[in-house]
């Protein structure tokens, strides 16, 4: 259809298809919650009405909306709505990660919240990097795979995200047999754009400039005013002192 963005041509469905059903599939003959087969993988997240919804597709093959947020969490699932982001689904909306971002014309802009997951769901010698949020600026039909590239290096695999920003260094999808049922979490916070902090740090700036000498009323520098004042007390002084002469 016209003006629909280019999809990338990939085996998507199958790969994708296994993840989300094998997750939830309990082997054979056991009703044992530990039998469940989990996949350690980069979940997908679009965020709407104020909820996580797991992607039921590839993000090559979603549009997100202008002023949306699209999220990313590694780690283990063994569910079918998939491992969710450790912060709230309203804690950083878009106009918080993109405040001081201005699309242009034909352009949009979309909220990336990216979780690199815990260093349990780490490979061996591998440390996730901290959490962070990241505002992509993109033409107005981007799809969801263009908006990660904007923002992160994306390495990908038949269609499936596999890594993100170098993490994991060579992984795709590691599967996990008898995989532990998902704990509580606590959240984290996630590192926002230097773009979305500057205006904060400016207005800071602003306010502090005036640490040093203050001012009076019109903008008058005490300091000169205490001057003005000591000039007129020695003229004051010196003319006392010419006219107690004059009248010896």
């Amino acid at each position: 259809m016209a003006g629909s963005p280019p999809r990338v041509p990939c085996r998507r469905a199958r790969p994708l298809l296994t993840l989300l059903l094998a997750a939830v599939l309990v082997a054979a003959g056991t009703g044992s919650a530990q039998a469940v087969t989990g996949y350690r993988y980069w979940n997908y997240f679009h965020v709407t009405g104020g909820e996580y919804v797991f992607a039921k597709t590839g993000p090559a093959d979603f549009v997100p909306k202008d002023g949306s947020v699209e999220a990313y969490r590694y780690g283990l699932s063994s569910v079918a709505d998939g491992l969710k982001p450790r912060t709230g689904p309203t804690a950083y909306p878009a106009a918080t990660i993109c405040r001081g971002t201005t699309p242009g014309s034909g352009e949009k802009t979309v909220g990336v919240l990216i979780d690199y997951g815990t260093a349990d769901d780490a490979a061996a010698g591998q440390t996730p990097p901290e959490p962070r949020a990241a505002c992509a600026v993109v033409p107005a039909d981007a799809n969801g795979q263009q908006v990660l590239d904007a923002v992160a290096d994306v390495r990908v695999q038949e269609g499936v995200t596999c890594g993100i920003d170098g993490y994991p260094v060579r992984t795709c999808s590691v599967t996990v047999k008898n995989a532990p049922a998902a704990g509580t979490e606590a959240a984290v916070d996630f590192a926002l754009p230097k773009s979305a902090t500057s205006g904060d740090a400016t207005r800071s700036a602003d306010t502090g400039s005036d640490s040093g000498a203050g001012t009076g009323d019109g903008d008058v520098p005490w300091s000169l005013v205490g001057a003005v004042a000591a000039v007129v007390l020695l003229g004051g002084g010196a003319l006392l002192l010419a006219r107690r002469n004059k009248n010896a």
